[in-house]
């Protein structure tokens, strides 16, 4: 009985020292969930990658293909993660964005029609 106390008030003061270590901030993303809004627009930045990844793949292989295909696969992956409910911070978020729209831009010189 005395340890299962115990453990619990471990368990706490593990969390408080995380809370402390972490910022308030993580704990907050740990437990919020995207709005609909935020949902939408992954979907919408999802619709995107996919779009310019299916252009990217006719294309002929170079290191700065690669390195876009590379960059557009990450930031599905946030993407994703905003999509099934769960936030992520925002600079991942800016980040995700900010690489769909590079590559996106990239791909519109070498002929891509959104």
């Amino acid at each position: 009985m005395r340890s299962g106390r115990n453990l619990i008030i471990a368990g706490v003061i593990l969390g408080l020292l995380i809370g402390s270590i972490t910022g308030c901030e993580t704990l907050k993303r740990a437990f919020c969930s995207p709005t609909l809004q935020e949902v939408a627009d992954a979907a919408d930045f999802l619709a995107h990658a996919d779009s310019v990844l299916n252009f990217m793949s006719t294309l002929v292989p170079s290191a700065e293909l690669a390195a876009a295909i590379a960059a557009i696969k990450i930031a599905k992956i946030v993407f994703e993660q905003i999509k099934s409910g769960i936030c992520v911070s925002p600079e991942q978020e800016t980040a995700a964005k900010t690489a769909i729209q590079a590559s996106q831009a990239m791909a519109m010189k070498m002929g891509y029609k959104p």
